[in-house]
C-alpha cells in the first residue's frame, strides 16, 4: 500500500490538467497513489488522464457521471489505500517537496493532520520553487486546530490520516464544500502541525466557481454547509466549540454572503436577498447569530434584511 493517497477530481480542466499531474509525478516522495476522478468532464481532460496513466502506475483513473467536486472526492475516498489522504485540485499545483514534508511532519510527531500555506498562481506553469530543507522550517502543534484563525479552511493545505477522516463525506452536490468538511474534521480536535511554509500553488481563474456570477444557489449552498455544522456542533460537550464558530466563522461567511447580495445583477438582487434572509432567520433560530462577533451596523443590516425580505 501507498503512503498516500492523493485524490484529484477532474473537470474541465485541460488548460491545467498537465501541469498539475506534472507537479504530482516530480514530487521528492515517491510512495503515492494518484486517484484522478474525471467527474464526466466534457472536454479532453479524459484523454490527457489516459496518457498520464499509461506512463505511471500510479495514476489510477475513475470516471463516473458529473457529481460536482464533493461527488468526485468522495468517489475517491472509497478506494483510497494509503494510510494518509491528500486533496489537489486539478488546477492547481503543488511544491515538489510538498509530501515529503507534509509526511515528515506528520509521521515525526505522530500526528492526525498537517496543515500548510499556499500562494497565488496566475500563470499556466509551475511557479519557481526554491528547495527547502526540513530542519529549517519551523511549526507549531496544536490538539485544536479550531481556536488558529491562521490555519486555512481548505481542503488541499492538508495532509490528514486516512482513519481521522473516517465517516466524514462533503456534502453532495454544493459549491464550497470546503468550510463544513475541514469543521468536521476538527471537531475530533485532531493534533496539528502547522507549517508556515508556501507548499501549495493555487491558480487565480476568473472562469472559476469563486469568480462566477452570484446567483440564489450560492447562498444556499453556504446555508447547507452552516446546517451541516450545526448538526456537527450542537452538542452539550461541543458547546464552548460552536460558540466560537458562531463568533468566529460565521461572521466571515456571512460577510461574503452579504456582498454577494450587493454584488449581483439588478434582476437578481431581490431573489438573493430573499434567499440571505431566509438563511439569516434559520441561524438566528439556531442560536448561530448574534451581535457578537460582527461589526455592529453589519448586524443590524442583517436584523434590517430579515424584516425587509
Amino acid at each position: 500500500m501507498p503512503k498516500i493517497s492523493v485524490i484529484i477530481p477532474v473537470y474541465n480542466v485541460e488548460k491545467y490538467l498537465p501541469r498539475c499531474l506534472d507537479s504530482l509525478l516530480a514530487q521528492t516522495l515517491t510512495d503515492f497513489e494518484a486517484i484522478c476522478v474525471n467527474d464526466g468532464s466534457p472536454d479532453g481532460s479524459e484523454n490527457i488522464l489516459s496518457e498520464y496513466a499509461k506512463k505511471d502506475s500510479r495514476i489510477k483513473v475513475i470516471t463516473q457521471e458529473n457529481q460536482g467536486l464533493s461527488g468526485a472526492r468522495n468517489s475517491g475516498l472509497k478506494v483510497a489505500t494509503g494510510d494518509y489522504i491528500y486533496f489537489l485540485d486539478s488546477d492547481d499545483c503543488i511544491h515538489p517537496q510538498t509530501l515529503e514534508i507534509a509526511y515528515h511532519f506528520i509521521t515525526e510527531h505522530n500526528a492526525d493532520m498537517v496543515c500548510f500555506d499556499f500562494a497565488k498562481n496566475t500563470e499556466n506553469a509551475i511557479p519557481a520553487i526554491t528547495p527547502l530543507k526540513i530542519a529549517d522550517i519551523k511549526f507549531e502543534i496544536t490538539n485544536n486546530p479550531l481556536y488558529l484563525n491562521k490555519v486555512h479552511i481548505n481542503a488541499w493545505t492538508k495532509l490528514s490520516k486516512k482513519e481521522l477522516l473516517a465517516g466524514l463525506e462533503f456534502i453532495p452536490k454544493i459549491h464550497f464544500e470546503d468550510y463544513p468538511h475541514t469543521l468536521a474534521v476538527w471537531q475530533k480536535h485532531p493534533k496539528t502541525v502547522i507549517l508556515k511554509e508556501k507548499l501549495y500553488f493555487y491558480t487565480v481563474d476568473e472562469n472559476s466557481i469563486s469568480h462566477a456570477k452570484a446567483k440564489p444557489q450560492q447562498i444556499k449552498d453556504y446555508h447547507a454547509g452552516l446546517n451541516f455544522v450545526y448538526e456537527t456542533y450542537n452538542k452539550p460537550e461541543y458547546k464552548a466549540d460552536f460558540q466560537h464558530i458562531c463568533r468566529t466563522y460565521v461572521p466571515i461567511i456571512l460577510k461574503q454572503q452579504l456582498g454577494r447580495c450587493i454584488r449581483a445583477d439588478k434582476a437578481i438582487k431581490p431573489d438573493m436577498f430573499k434567499a440571505f434572509a431566509e438563511e439569516l432567520r434559520d441561524l438566528k433560530e439556531k442560536n448561530m447569530l448574534s451581535y457578537r462577533g460582527h461589526k455592529l451596523s453589519r448586524y443590524f443590516r442583517y436584523l434590517w434584511i430579515m424584516r425587509r425580505y
